[in-house]
């Protein structure tokens, strides 16, 4: 008997009202232009005019690093392998630590492709204010732990691979985060939060590939070890790419 394959999406949709990084001032928005129609051509051809780093993607650690390599030259391996879908919830502004991903059920293993369900997916195009801002994420401690660990990829259901206060001076990049954190904490978030995106550049330096706004059919798939793929585009000195993240079962 043939083997029988069911693929997953665990991508979220592109196109408008997808939630974009808060950063303060003027940020090109998703513009998407068609430029040839059905009525008059009969074709459809559109223009995108977009970053990377909208909807599903992953980072290269040109992205961060400035002599880290580019997405094109990132090996294909990196993006594709046996991994799990962990169920990991988190409370809005709660840092992930070690102790949390070691009581992962299926527990992670090195050479791992993994993806964290956080549950904030829920929030994409819903809440996109909260989705951005107030997701409990990685931080520098969660980084070494995956190095050490020796994954392959991690894949979060969040706006960034970096806790939304890893961002300092908070005031200046994010300066409504940081008067809500301080009126509702009583703390400064720059000496809770001090490293400017540690886990991007921890995991991206040491070649290990980072997903960003994960979501799709994600919860079908987890508490389970399946096979993942989530390939970029060869784009040259790319510092990320928009990809499809799947994840891959076998029935009998």
């Amino acid at each position: 008997m043939s083997k029988k394959y069911k693929i997953y999406d665990l991508s979220q949709p592109l196109g408008q009202n997808v939630p974009l990084w808060p950063w303060p001032g003027f940020m090109q928005d998703i513009r998407i232009e068609r430029v040839a129609y059905h009525e008059r051509q009969r074709k459809s051809t559109a223009v995108l005019t977009l970053k990377m780093h909208s909807s599903t993607h992953a980072d290269a650690p040109y992205h961060v690093l400035e002599d880290g390599i580019t997405i094109e030259k990132m090996p294909l391996e990196t993006f594709y392998g046996e991994g799990v879908v962990v169920y990991l919830p988190t409370k809005k502004w709660e840092k992930i630590t070690p102790k949390m991903l070691e009581n992962v059920t299926p527990k992670i293993q090195k050479g791992d492709f993994v993806v964290l369900n956080t549950g904030w997916h829920k929030l994409y195009r819903v809440k996109n204010y909260e989705y951005m801002n107030y997701y409990g994420g990685l931080y520098r401690e969660a980084a070494e732990w995956f190095v050490e660990k020796g994954v392959k990829a991690v894949a979060v259901d969040q706006g960034a691979l970096d806790h939304p206060l890893a961002h300092p001076p908070l005031e200046e990049t994010m300066p409504w985060l940081y008067r809500e954190y301080k009126q509702e904490t009583g703390r400064d978030p720059i000496e809770d939060y001090p490293e400017y995106e540690p886990c991007h550049r921890i995991l991206l330096g040491n070649g290990i590939a980072g997903y960003e706004n994960c979501g799709g059919e994600m919860d079908k798939v987890t508490g389970r070890r399946v096979l993942l793929a989530g390939f970029p585009i060869r784009w040259e000195n790319g510092d990320a790419s928009i990809v499809r993240l799947v994840a891959i079962t076998e029935d009998e």
